[in-house]
């Protein structure tokens, strides 16, 4: 890490790559968040699961390419055992908790990876989704962090707190 104490980080859900380039920071319109986007993590403020750049990869389009060029930036990482280990936990408890159909498709794409390194690290989730009702049957994010205690903040708001700022 380059900085002198461990600061945990954001670890960002699919949703906001996909989000910002579809609305607001395209990369046609705000290159600059993509430029910041690599700073930050440069500078070990946010981070990403590979499984997340899996899913970006499915794309096929610019954001496909962008993630493929940041592979080895330090953006997307591989959980180690512990990752694994969070991971194996949040299963559990959404198979517990969820019926069968809800509960593996949740567990099939990158959310539970980008909980399972925040519950790890002490990180943050960053996620465009909202908290839902306890007896909703859709597994979200913002409710698998609550029951185990994990930050989870809006993609804006992560911007904001994390300095985001474009210029014309």
């Amino acid at each position: 890490m380059s900085q002198l104490s461990f600061t945990p980080f954001h670890w960002l859900d699919c949703n906001v790559f996909v989000e910002a380039k579809n609305g607001p920071f395209s990369f046609a319109v705000a290159p600059g968040f993509w430029t910041w986007l690599v700073r930050a993590a440069k500078e070990d403020r946010v981070r990403s699961p590979v499984a997340v750049y899996n899913e970006l990869l499915e794309g096929k389009d610019q954001l496909a390419n962008w993630a493929r060029s940041q592979r080895s930036s330090g953006l997307f990482v591989t959980p180690d055992r512990e990752v694994q280990k969070r991971y194996g936990e949040i299963a559990a408890f959404v198979q517990s908790r969820y019926q069968p159909p809800f509960s593996a498709a949740f567990l099939d794409g990158a959310d539970p990876w980008v909980i399972a390194h925040a519950l790890d690290d002490g990180g943050t989730v960053v996620t465009h989704e909202t908290l839902v009702s306890s007896n909703s049957m859709r597994v979200k994010i913002p409710n698998v962090c609550a029951h185990f205690g994990v930050g989870c903040i809006r993609a804006y708001e992560a911007f904001e707190k994390l300095g985001l700022k474009l210029s014309s």
